[in-house]
């Protein structure tokens, strides 16, 4: 026998051993009393197979029918593969569908990347999607927020944190490694190796909650989708905003495309709670102009997020400098308007005022950012580009700066405000939206984003006029932040508490 042949035999043995388990377990889910396995996995699959069947034909739960195509092939069906299912179901006797059913079954099985992984049913606890946060070191926006929150909900709750497959076909648990990202935090690993996911299991949410704290891959909508519409569990979601629906120019015309599916994919969610009024207002709008019972049925609520220093932090002093900082946090994209920062640095410096302008934050797309921020420099300006830093030298630039720029010309929310506010370090930021919400507090400078001389003259405001500064200063360490403790509590009752009662 050849090498290939070996494998194939393996290959198809596993299979059918994966296939026989996952089968016995959701028939004794459901209610089948087994003494002991049987020794011949055909035999059990036929079993198990058929008290499943039974069970579809006599109860005609959608829940029960998602359960069986999910053991049978090893993956999450999608919404298309259970209403098939249903509608097979609904017009065949049952001999005809066990037959049809064993032979549909046959692709997603040996598709399946979760053939060896044992199936473990949680339902006491619920599951957090964690993919993009656990598998990466990418650590801005959305990864914050789950690092953040995360780590207190971990603490105070029991959850199950879960990754996707490769494929996207189901959860799996996640590896050491993978754990540490989302609750022990200690930034970028150094370590390029891969995380073996060999020996995780195969994840199976039943009469739970399941909670999107980041946007899902596009691969994983259709899944989700039939999770939210026929499993029995509860989908709710963080809603960080609808920018690709809303301002489509300022981004990739695919970041559009792949938005799409997962807005369709939030329209069968239980609840979602905005990150700002104004992330609340543009689902609430999004879900009115879905039509039907879409707005009625789901629960959008907003719970702002916050931006709190950590304690020990509060107490270091700025380090003193010979010219004033003005800092500039994020990727350097065309919503991000860093261009317009530039051209008003650009003419202060001209105009004799002396300060350097630090910008920090991860790449960029769509914009000739670094090409002009490198001509500056050869002219001799006091420009810094840092591109990855730690949170430890993002509080210490936050707290070193005179103040900081952030005219963002659509946000969710713009935590980089509200944590500059949060150190008692002024703002300039934009006059509408989530950041006007922030400013509105004190501590800021309000400009229309697309005012290049708005920009200019705000930023020389702020560098010339010590009366003016110190008064925004004030505002800005009188305020008490929103904690992330509290931010925690608030997103458990509105996504968790809220959706089992």
């Amino acid at each position: 026998m050849t090498g290939d042949s070996t494998r194939r035999v393996v290959t198809k043995a596993s299979l059918i051993e994966g296939q026989a388990r996952r089968l016995r377990q959701a028939a004794t889910l459901l209610g089948a009393q087994y003494e002991t396995p049987l020794s011949d996995p055909i035999d059990e699959t036929i079993r198990s197979l058929t008290f499943l069947v039974d069970r579809i034909y006599s109860a005609r739960v959608d829940a029960e029918v998602w359960l069986l195509c999910t053991a049978m092939g090893g993956v999450f069906p999608s919404d298309r593969d259970v209403e098939t299912t249903m509608a097979f179901r609904d017009e065949n006797a049952q001999d005809t569908f066990f037959d049809w059913f064993i032979a549909v079954s046959a692709i997603p099985a040996v598709w399946a990347t979760t053939t060896a992984l044992e199936m473990r049913f949680v339902s006491d606890r619920p599951v957090v999607d964690v993919s993009s946060c656990a598998r990466y070191d990418r650590h801005t926006g959305i990864q914050r927020v789950e690092r953040e929150t995360l780590p207190l909900w971990d603490r105070d709750h029991k959850i199950e944190l879960v990754a996707w497959t490769d494929l996207s076909g189901t959860y799996r648990s996640l590896t050491e490694r993978e754990r540490a990202r989302v609750v022990d935090w200690k930034g970028a690993s150094t370590d390029d190796t891969e995380d073996d996911a060999s020996e995780t299991e195969f994840i199976v949410p039943w009469n739970t909650t399941i909670v999107l704290p980041e946007v899902p891959d596009k691969r994983q909508s259709s899944r989700l989708i039939s999770i939210a519409r026929y499993s029995g569990n509860r989908v709710t979601a963080i809603g960080y905003d609808v920018i690709p629906l809303t301002s489509p120019e300022l981004l990739p015309r695919a970041t559009g495309s792949d938005f799409l599916d997962y807005l369709g994919m939030m329209k069968y969610t239980s609840a979602v709670a905005g990150i700002s009024k104004s992330a609340t207002e543009e689902f609430h709008g999004f879900f009115e102009a879905a039509g039907g019972d879409v707005a009625s049925r789901i629960i959008v609520d907003t719970c702002e997020l916050p931006a709190s220093v950590p304690a020990v932090e509060l107490g270091v002093a700025p380090t003193e400098r010979d010219v004033p900082v003005v800092l500039c946090v994020g990727s350097h994209e065309p919503r991000k308007n860093h261009i317009a920062v530039l051209h008003s640095a650009e003419r202060l410096w001209r105009e004799g005022i002396d300060f350097e302008l630090w910008f920090f934050g991860g790449g960029g797309w769509g914009t000739d950012f670094d090409e002009q921020a490198e001509i500056l420099r050869k002219r001799g300006r006091k420009v810094l580009l840092r591109k990855a830093v730690s949170d430890s030298v993002l509080w210490s630039a936050y707290r070193d700066a005179r103040f900081t720029v952030f005219p963002s010309l659509h946000e969710g929310f713009g935590l980089p405000a509200a944590e500059s506010l949060s150190f008692g370090t002024p703002v300039i930021t934009t006059d509408y939206g989530s950041t006007r919400e922030i400013a509105e507090r004190g501590g800021s400078i309000m400009v229309n984003p697309r005012s290049d001389a708005e920009i200019h003259d705000a930023m020389q405001l702020l560098l010339t006029d010590d009366e003016t500064y110190s008064r925004l200063v004030a505002e800005a360490t009188a305020m008490i932040p929103r904690t992330w403790d509290e931010y925690a509590n608030e997103l458990w009752e509105k996504l968790v508490i809220h959706e089992s009662r």
